[in-house]
């Protein structure tokens, strides 16, 4: 009995233990892991990318060839609409103006003085047709009255020679003869009958001057409705007219020029790197300034394109300014293509997919434009 409870001890025997130092070093290099790991995580969720603050930006041009004559604003100005920025100079269109708006003032007194002449002798020519068409008119009125009274005599005379035939034509019968006589023409017959030839002969004569008569009225009458533009152009108001109508033609080119010459703001802005200082010549679509939409700031940022598949349209992300402060923004636009292979915003690790990051939440902290903001996902 006792043997076999000894050889059951020594079958029971426990195994030594771990080593304090081999404990030690599996529990550091955990650690180390976890750390390594923990960082590691951390830095993939958090990786961050830089910015550029960026406004909506508009461009002061020169709209005429000239030279900048002043600036009326200073750089960093803000500036409401319709403002005077800038005056272009160098044709001396004032001078100009003066001596067109002279030939208009001296045209228009001319103008005025013909018209004045031509009314004038609109009247009394007009005085002159209106006689000859009342006398007109009353040759006339005496020709009908002439052409009606030969009527009736040729009437009259017809009538008389009727009643002859008549009265002798009974006689015949009377004396027992029947038909139609066949005497010759009795003195009166003859005179009734020459007598009715010279009235009617007088008529178709008068007929003749009442035509006549007409014909005349008609051109008294065409004259004086054109007689007053006949009367203008012979004193010459419609070269004047036209001279007149150049010369402000002339005027207003030069005053459109001149207030092209004087650059006003469009919309509300500051204004920002000047291109060209007075005394400059400038053309015509040259940029003179920029004019910066302060209150309308984004970030532009071009991430590697590997990882660019991270953002979408309304993520939100955190902008980390350079004075420490951390504010949020959200994705407005993601490109879709690459920068060109010449924009400098490629980086070494490939092309780059610009971004554009608008504020939400708190408002962001002043910065100049172009200054950087670190983008954190």
């Amino acid at each position: 009995m006792t043997h076999d409870n000894a050889s059951e001890s020594s079958s029971m025997t426990v195994e030594p233990a771990c080593p304090p130092m081999r404990l030690a070093f599996i529990a550091v290099a955990s650690l180390a892991l976890g750390i390594v790991t923990n960082r590691m995580l951390n830095a993939s969720a958090n990786e961050s990318f830089t910015g550029e603050v960026q406004v909506e930006t508009m461009v002061v041009r020169a709209p005429v060839d000239g030279i900048l004559q002043s600036w009326h604003v200073a750089e960093g100005e803000t500036v409401d609409p319709d403002v005077l920025l800038c005056e272009i100079g160098g044709h001396n269109l004032a001078r100009q103006i003066q001596i067109q708006e002279q030939e208009v003032a001296r045209l228009e007194a001319r103008l005025a003085a013909l018209q004045a002449e031509v009314d004038v002798k609109v009247h009394e020519h007009v005085r002159e047709l209106d006689g000859d068409i009342y006398q007109a008119e009353l040759q006339t009125a005496d020709l009908l009255q002439k052409k009606y009274y030969h009527e009736l005599e040729a009437m009259a005379w017809r009538d008389t020679l009727e009643s002859y035939e008549e009265s002798q034509n009974l006689q015949l019968t009377e004396n027992g003869v029947d038909g139609p006589a066949q005497s010759e023409l009795t003195d009166r017959q003859i005179n009734a009958l020459l007598k009715e030839e010279s009235a009617t002969n007088a008529v178709e004569a008068t007929e003749a001057q009442l035509r006549i008569c007409n014909q005349r009225l008609d051109k008294l009458q065409q004259q004086k409705q054109t007689l007053h533009e006949r009367v203008r152009l012979a004193v010459g108001v419609s070269e004047v007219e036209l001279h007149l109508a150049q010369s402000r033609d002339t005027l207003n080119q030069l005053t459109q020029e001149q207030e092209q010459q004087v650059i006003r703001s469009t919309r509300i802005g500051t204004i920002a790197n000047f291109r060209r200082r007075p005394g400059e010549y400038v053309q015509a679509g040259e940029v003179l300034a920029d004019m910066f939409q302060l209150g309308e700031s984004y970030v532009r940022a071009n991430i590697p394109s590997s990882q660019s598949h991270q953002f979408s349209v309304d993520t939100t992300v955190k902008c980390q300014f350079p004075n420490g402060e951390t504010r949020t923004g959200v994705v407005t636009n993601v490109a879709v293509a690459t920068s060109p292979e010449t924009s400098p915003t490629r980086t070494a690790t490939g092309p780059t997919v610009p971004l554009r990051i608008e504020p939400t939440g708190a408002l962001w902290p002043q910065m100049p434009v172009g200054g950087h903001v670190t983008i954190v996902r």
